[in-house]
C-alpha cells in the first residue's frame, strides 16, 4: 500500500474544507484534501455568504471573484412574503444592492445599512458556485494537495499523530496518510465523529422539508405579484415554503415545509407544489429532490486528541439567517492560524485546546439564534388566517395586518451581528481586562477593541480597511496617532521566533480602536489593549499564543 505523508489532512472537500486549506496554503502549510464527490455540490444546501466570511477571502483576493459569480450585483437583496408568486402580496423587505454598497464604500460613506461595520453586504452565492473558486486558488497555489474522487475508510491516532487510510474510487487502490493533525470537514454524517462516538447537543432535528431544485427561464415572468428576489416566502393556510434565488434567473431551488403530522413520502406531487406556489402553470424541468430536516445540534467536543471538528461535522443549522455554511468558514480560519502556529513552533499547547473552547460557544450561540428564527417563521405560518386570497376589501385588511407581523418576522433577516459581533469573552488566548462587554445583538454590530471581539472595520483612506492590516501571516499591533513605542512586544516576539508586525493608523481609526496600543492575532481576533506598553511583554505573548494553561 503506498504511504504519504502531509502535516494536515483535511476530510472533506465543502466549503469549510476547502476554507481550511486555502487558510493554509497561504500561511505556507502543506495539507492533504480528500473528498469523495468529484464536482462540486449539485444541490446547494447553503446559498448566502455572509460578510465576516467574505472579510476572509478578502485577504485571499477572492473578494471580488466571489461578488461576479453571485446574484446581479445591481439588484438589491430583496425578501418577498406572499401567498403565491402570482398571488397576493403579504409584504416585501428590501435592502441595499452590492453596487451601492460598493459605491458607498468608494466614498466612504457610511449612510447605506452596514456599511459602517463591514467592507461587504452579505453576498448570495451557492456553495455550488463558491466551492470551485475556493478550490481553484487552493490549487493554483499549489502547497495543498487535492484529491477529489477519494474515500476517507479510516484512521487511527497515537501521541504524534493521526495514521489514516483512504481510497481512489476511480482506481480502488487505497493509500495509507500519515499526518501530524486530522480535521473532519465531512459533513452532519462524519465519519470521523462517529468513530470518534461524539454525539450531538441540543434540540436536534427540528421541522421536516423537502427542497426541489429544478430549472425555469420563465419563471420570473409568471412570478407577476412576486417580482425580482433573494427569497420568496409561500404563507397560506395548509401550503408554506420558500423558493430560492440560485443564480438570478433560470435555477430555483422550492423548499417545502412538511408540517406537522404529515408522514414521511405523504407530501403532494412535487410538480403540483410548485405550480400551486406559483399560483400558475409553467414551464419547468425538476433537478433534484432532497429530504432534509432543520436542526440545531452541536458537538459535545471539536477536539480528540490530533483530531478536529470542523463545520456541520462540529454542528449542524436551520438555514434561517444564513449562519450555517458562515460559521464552518469561521471554524477554518480559528482552526488554521493556530495550526500553523503549531507547525511552524512558535505556538503553545494550549492552542489546541483554545479551538474548541472558543468555537463551540459560538457555535451554541449561532444554532439557538437560527432554531429561534425558524421558530418565528413557524409561529407564523401556524397563525396564518384563511381568505388571505379574496378579492374583498374584508381580505384586504387581513392582508395589511398580517403583513404587518411578516415585517417583525422579517428582522431575523438582518443578522450582522450574528455574522460580526460574536466575542470570545472567556478564552484563555486573550489577555482579559474588567471593562463591560460590548452588547452582542443579533442585528446590530457593536464594533469594539474589547479583548476577544473582532478587530473593527475602518476605511483608513478609499478602497483600505484596517482589515487589510492583518494579512493572516501574524500578530498586528495597531497603533494610534501619538501611541509610544512598544518595541519590547516587538523584541519578545522576535527572540521566541512569534512573527508580529506594527501599524500606524490616522486618526480615522481612534474612535473604534479606543486605546492607544491595540493588538490582534492572526485570525483578526483583539487578544490585548493598552494605552502604554505592557511591563510584562513575555507574559502576554505567553497567553495569547498559548503558553499559559488555563486558571
Amino acid at each position: 500500500m503506498e504511504r504519504v505523508e502531509t502535516p494536515v489532512l483535511i476530510v472533506g472537500g465543502g466549503p469549510a474544507g476547502l476554507a481550511l486549506a486555502a487558510d493554509l496554503s497561504s500561511k505556507g502549510v502543506k495539507s492533504m484534501v480528500v473528498e469523495t464527490r468529484t464536482e462540486p455540490t449539485d444541490h446547494p444546501r447553503a446559498t448566502l455568504l455572509g460578510s465576516r466570511s467574505m472579510e476572509y477571502y478578502r485577504r485571499l483576493g477572492l473578494d471580488a471573484e466571489i461578488v461576479r459569480s453571485s446574484l446581479p450585483r445591481e439588484r438589491g437583496y430583496r425578501i418577498v412574503f406572499a401567498t403565491r408568486l402570482s398571488g397576493k402580496l403579504l409584504y416585501a423587505h428590501d435592502s441595499a444592492s452590492p453596487n451601492d454598497y460598493m459605491a458607498a464604500h468608494r466614498e466612504m460613506r457610511t449612510d447605506v445599512p452596514e456599511s459602517a461595520w463591514t467592507p461587504y453586504y452579505k453576498v448570495q452565492i451557492g456553495q455550488h458556485a463558491l466551492e470551485p473558486i475556493v478550490k481553484r486558488w487552493v490549487v493554483e497555489k499549489g502547497i495543498a494537495e487535492v484529491r477529489y474522487g477519494t474515500e476517507f475508510l479510516s484512521f487511527e491516532q497515537d501521541a504524534g499523530g493521526v495514521t489514516s487510510v483512504i481510497r481512489d474510487l476511480d482506481s480502488g487502490r487505497e493509500c495509507e496518510v500519515r499526518s501530524r493533525f486530522m480535521v473532519a470537514c465531512d459533513g452532519g454524517r462524519s465519519i470521523v465523529r462517529s468513530t470518534l462516538d461524539i454525539p450531538y447537543t441540543g434540540r436536534g432535528a427540528m421541522r421536516r422539508n423537502v427542497s426541489y431544485l429544478f430549472r425555469s427561464k420563465a419563471f420570473l415572468e409568471h412570478a407577476t405579484t412576486a417580482g425580482w428576489a433573494n427569497l420568496y416566502f409561500i404563507f397560506r393556510p395548509g401550503a408554506f415554503g420558500v423558493f430560492t434565488n440560485i443564480n438570478g434567473g433560470e435555477i430555483w431551488n422550492y423548499q417545502n415545509y412538511v408540517l406537522d403530522g404529515e408522514a414521511e413520502g405523504s407530501e403532494r406531487n412535487p410538480s403540483e407544489q410548485i405550480r400551486d406556489a406559483m399560483g400558475a402553470d409553467f414551464p419547468f424541468e425538476i433537478l433534484q429532490v432532497m429530504h432534509w430536516s432543520h436542526h440545531q445540534s452541536v458537538a459535545d467536543r471539536f477536539r480528540d486528541g490530533n483530531v478536529f471538528l470542523v463545520g456541520d461535522s462540529a454542528h449542524l443549522f436551520c438555514p434561517t439567517g444564513g449562519i450555517g455554511m458562515n460559521t464552518g468558514i469561521a471554524d477554518a480560519f480559528d482552526l488554521g492560524w493556530k495550526l500553523t502556529a503549531l507547525l511552524h513552533g512558535w505556538g503553545g499547547p494550549q492552542l489546541l485546546d483554545s479551538y474548541e473552547w472558543e468555537r463551540r460557544a459560538v457555535a451554541v450561540r449561532n444554532t439557538i439564534a437560527a432554531a429561534n428564527n425558524a421558530d418565528r417563521i413557524d409561529a407564523m405560518m401556524k397563525v396564518t388566517p384563511a381568505g388571505l386570497e379574496a378579492d374583498t376589501p374584508a381580505a384586504e385588511e387581513l392582508r395589511r395586518q398580517f403583513g404587518r407581523r411578516l415585517r417583525q418576522t422579517s428582522k431575523q433577516f438582518n443578522t450582522a451581528g450574528l455574522h460580526l459581533g460574536y466575542r470570545y469573552a472567556d478564552s484563555f488566548l486573550v489577555v482579559p481586562e474588567r471593562s463591560p462587554e460590548p452588547p452582542d445583538d443579533p442585528r446590530i454590530v457593536t464594533q469594539s477593541t474589547w479583548p476577544g471581539c473582532r478587530a473593527p472595520h475602518v476605511w483608513l483612506e478609499p478602497g483600505k480597511s484596517t482589515l487589510d492590516l492583518f494579512d493572516g501571516a501574524g500578530y498586528v499591533l495597531v497603533a494610534l496617532p501619538g501611541a509610544p513605542e512598544a518595541a519590547v512586544l516587538a523584541q519578545t516576539a522576535v527572540e521566541r521566533g512569534i512573527p508580529f508586525k506594527r501599524a500606524d493608523v490616522g486618526e480615522r481609526a481612534r474612535a473604534l480602536y479606543e486605546k492607544a496600543l491595540v493588538l490582534v492575532r492572526p485570525d483578526g481576533t483583539v487578544c490585548w489593549r493598552g494605552d502604554s506598553p505592557p511591563a510584562d511583554a513575555n507574559a502576554i505573548w505567553d497567553v495569547v499564543a498559548g503558553f499559559r494553561a488555563p486558571t
